[in-house]
């Protein structure tokens, strides 16, 4: 398959939603902020950047959301990476993080950062992240609820990794 990465667009906000929907990790509420999300960066907000991955008959089959953090120099934060549940495993989200690390480096960040949910069915993102270099740097304890922590992860982008 081939696998193409590109910018976000407007014909694929309802392709984005049905893949939020469908892999049955958000809640209802999670998936309205990325929404927002979405629907920000198509207004022309320059504060998140969203590539999409798609297979050469234009499908999208995930997406990955990121953006510099407010008040550093140079450190990033991953809102999303979000997979078809038909593709994953197949090696997209890897390439998205890998195309997102290059956009990165490109714009001299230092560091990227993602947070996510202690909660089971977030154990193959906290898994992802460790394996593709991710350390985890804090864990705050019932965060989003009770027994539900938040587990932050951080992965330094200088030219030594």
């Amino acid at each position: 398959m081939t696998l193409i990465v590109r910018s976000l667009g407007i014909q694929d906000r309802e392709r984005i939603e049905c893949i939020l929907n469908e892999v049955k990790v958000f809640s209802s509420e999670e998936i309205n902020v990325a929404l927002e999300l979405i629907d920000s960066c198509l207004s022309g907000n320059p504060d998140y950047i969203i590539k999409v991955a798609t297979n050469e008959n234009g499908t999208v089959l995930g997406y990955v959301c990121y953006g510099k953090i407010p008040l550093t120099d140079a450190v990033w934060d991953i809102y999303w990476v979000v997979i078809s549940d038909e593709f994953q495993g197949k090696g997209i989200a890897k390439n998205l993080l890998t195309f997102m690390e290059d956009d990165l480096k490109a714009k001299s960040a230092r560091a990227v950062m993602v947070e996510t949910s202690s909660r089971p069915e977030y154990e193959p993102a906290r898994s992802f992240y460790l394996k593709n270099g991710f350390i985890e740097v804090s864990k705050i304890s019932d965060f989003y609820a009770k027994y539900n922590d938040k587990v932050i992860y951080r992965k330094d982008l200088n030219s030594k990794n």
